[in-house]
C-alpha cells in the first residue's frame, strides 16, 4: 500500500533498473495518477514500469532535494530532460562584493551552486522559503554599489547593500550561513549562530540577539531537508528513526509496553473565551492527522487550564470506541498531568502519563521525579513533534472559533 505522505516515488523495470524519480506531496495519489494518465509518454513508461517503491520523507522540500540527489545518482531514462540539463535550474551563489542567490542553468553556473533540481516552479518558490530565514540582495553589482534599494528592501526581504545599510563583512556572513544550510551542515551552523547569539547577550545587544535567535527558529524549521543523505543510504530511514525513538522512550519513561499509539493534547483560549482543546495522535511514532480531534470546551469564566484539560481527558475517555493510547502527553507540568490522571483513574483504564513543560523541556508525572531527557534524544524530539503539532491543531481551532465570533 501506497501511503498518503510526501516523498519520492521510483518507477523500476522488469530487470530493476530504474526508470523513472518523481518527488509528491502525497504519494499514493500521485503513483495512481499514471494509471489514469492520457499522455502517450506516461503511458509507454507506466506499461514498462514492474515495480514502484517509495521513500517516505517529511516536507515537501525534503523531497524536491531527495529527487534531486536520485536523478543525478541514477540518471534514469525518462527523467529524459536531466541528461542535457538544459531544462533544469540550479540554485548558485554568485561571486561578487554582495553575492546574489540566483537560479541558473548548467551552461551558466558560478563556482558555487547545488542542484540540479527537476522542478523550476518548486525551486523558485523553495527560495522564497529561504529568502524569509537567510535574506539577500537581487541588486546588480552596479546599483548595490549606488545604492538603489532593489525591490526586495522594501519588502523586508534584503538585508540593505543596495541601500547602504548593511557592510560587506555582515552580509556575508548571511550568504555563508545560506551555503551552510544548503550544504547540510544544520549542526555546524546551529552552534555557530547560538554562540555569536550568547555573545550578544553577555554584552547587552538584546536586539541582536533576538534577529540571530530568529534566523535559528527559521533554520530549525527548514532543516528537515537536511538529511538527504540518510535517506539516500537508507530509504526506511524515517521508519527507523521513529523506532528507535519510541524505543527509548520506553525505556526512559518505564512504560511496560511499546508506546505504539501516543496521543498529546493542548488548550488554546483569550481570557478563557472560546478556549478549544486539541487531541493528535502519532502511530508507531508516525503523525497520524485521521485520528485528530477537536474540542469546544464547555467551562467558562477565568482562564483555568488544569480544568480545562480536565474536561478534555474526560469527554475523550468516554469515546471507548476510540482506541486507548499507551502513552497520553499533555502541555505543561505536573497540574496538568495530576489533572489527566485524576480523570484516567475515574475512567478505570491505566494510561501512563506527563506533562511536557515548554521552558525545561522537562516530563512531569504525576507524582515522582521530574524526569530530564537528553536535548539530543530521538524520544525527547518524538514528544516535542506530538507537543507542538497539538498546539498547532488548537491554535487553529481557536481561531476559527474567535473568527466566527468576530463577524457575528
Amino acid at each position: 500500500m501506497i501511503p498518503r505522505k510526501p516523498g519520492v516515488y521510483i518507477f523500476k523495470g522488469k530487470t530493476g533498473n530504474i526508470l523513472y524519480v518523481g518527488k509528491a506531496i502525497d504519494l499514493h495519489s500521485r503513483v495512481n495518477s499514471y494509471k489514469h494518465s492520457g499522455d502517450s509518454k506516461t503511458k509507454i513508461l507506466y506499461a514498462k514500469t514492474a515495480k514502484t517503491e517509495t521513500i517516505v520523507v517529511e516536507s515537501e522540500l525534503e523531497a524536491l532535494l531527495l529527487e534531486a540527489n536520485l536523478i543525478k545518482k541514477y540518471l534514469p531514462p525518462f527523467n529524459v530532460r536531466l541528461t542535457d540539463d538544459k531544462d533544469y535550474l540550479y540554485i548558485a551563489v554568485t561571486k561578487e562584493d554582495f553575492p546574489r542567490i540566483i537560479t541558473a542553468r548548467k551552461n551558466n553556473l558560478p563556482k558555487k551552486f547545488w542542484g540540479p533540481f527537476p522542478s523550476s516552479r518548486t525551486v523558485r518558490e523553495t527560495l522564497k522559503s529561504f529568502r524569509k530565514v537567510f535574506p539577500w540582495c537581487s541588486a546588480s553589482q552596479g546599483d548595490a554599489l549606488q545604492h538603489k534599494p532593489c525591490f526586495y528592501y522594501h519588502l523586508k526581504l534584503c538585508p540593505g547593500p543596495c541601500a547602504g545599510v548593511i557592510s560587506k563583512q555582515d552580509y556575508n556572513k548571511i550568504i555563508s550561513r545560506f551555503s551552510k544550510f544548503m550544504d547540510g551542515k544544520k549542526d555546524q551552523l546551529i552552534a555557530d549562530l547560538t554562540a555569536e547569539m550568547k555573545q550578544f547577550s553577555e554584552k547587552q545587544k538584546f536586539e541582536e540577539a533576538a534577529g540571530i535567535k530568529k534566523v535559528i527558529e527559521g533554520v530549525l524549521y527548514l532543516t528537515q531537508a537536511n538529511r538527504t543523505r540518510l535517506y539516500l543510504e537508507n530509504p526506511n530511514f524515517l521508519e527507523q528513526e521513529s523506532k528507535i525513538a519510541l524505543v527509548e522512550l520506553q525505556k526512559d519513561l518505564n512504560l511496560k509496553k511499546l508506546p505504539e499509539r501516543i496521543e498529546g493534547y493542548d488548550i488554546s483560549n483569550i481570557s478563557g473565551k472560546e478556549a478549544t482543546g486539541s487531541m493528535v495522535v502519532l502511530t508507531n511514532g508516525e503523525i497520524d492527522k485521521s485520528l485528530y480531534r477537536k474540542f469546544k470546551i464547555r467551562i467558562t469564566g477565568r482562564p483555568n487550564d488544569v480544568g480545562m484539560h480536565k474536561e478534555m481527558l474526560r469527554r475523550r475517555l468516554k469515546h471507548q470506541e476510540w482506541p486507548m493510547p499507551d502513552l497520553i502527553i499533555v502541555d505543561g507540568g505536573r497540574g496538568q498531568a495530576k489533572a489527566a490522571k485524576f480523570e484516567i483513574q475515574n475512567s478505570k483504564f491505566k494510561i501512563p502519563l506527563f506533562g511536557l513543560a515548554k521552558k525545561m523541556e522537562w516530563l512531569y508525572p504525576p507524582e515522582g521525579d521530574v524526569v530530564k531527557l537528553s536535548k539530543k534524544s530521538p524520544a525527547l524530539k518524538l514528544l516535542q513533534k506530538l507537543r507542538d503539532e497539538a498546539h498547532r491543531f488548537a491554535i487553529n481551532y481557536h481561531r476559527k472559533l474567535h473568527g466566527k465570533i468576530l463577524f457575528e
